[in-house]
């Protein structure tokens, strides 16, 4: 099944951190972000990069004034969502066959209870290791980066076993 996959923030800097931005294109899915993410000042990439993801297949979605309305409307019961969280959240259910693509805990809660198809970077890990779109190596070297970065806020459970699951892999 083809996804529409929104991504948050945290999830494009994990990414690019694990150096699978230009991989997850390689997905059979439609991948998106909204416009206010892509703007936001927590994304830092280059005109290159936004280049390559745009080339890529990467869609940014400008929503609507009344998607920006629904999302203000979310965010102002939800103080710990940004607003960016609140667009992102709108993006998805926005899009038919979604899946929100996020690493913040509280997102994740609120998309769950409002019955949004939620994951996060190892479930596109997976998805690429399954699809065999990506080197081992790669996808290995990606976990590591995610393990030993601080600013990486994933389960180091579930980076050792997938680790685990790689390395016999690649024997």
């Amino acid at each position: 099944m083809a996804y529409v996959i929104v991504n948050d923030a945290s999830c494009l800097i994990d990414l690019r951190k694990g150096r699978l931005l230009h991989a997850m294109l390689s997905l059979p899915h439609r991948f998106v972000v909204p416009f206010p993410v892509r703007v936001s000042e927590l994304l830092d990439f280059t005109a290159q990069e936004w280049r390559l993801l745009d080339d890529g297949g990467m869609e940014t979605f400008d929503l609507p004034p009344d998607a920006v309305g629904e999302a203000l409307r979310i965010k102002a019961g939800r103080a710990r969502l940004s607003a960016n969280d609140c667009f992102c959240l709108v993006a998805t259910l926005r899009h038919e066959e979604a899946v929100l693509l996020t690493g913040d805990q509280h997102l994740r809660r609120t998309a769950d209870e409002m019955g949004v198809e939620v994951h996060g970077v190892l479930w596109l890990l997976d998805l690429l290791r399954e699809a065999g779109h990506s080197p081992l190596d790669l996808l290995h070297s990606s976990l590591e980066t995610w393990r030993d970065d601080p600013a990486v806020f994933l389960p180091k459970d579930e980076i050792e076993t997938r680790l685990r699951v790689l390395r016999r892999l690649m024997r």
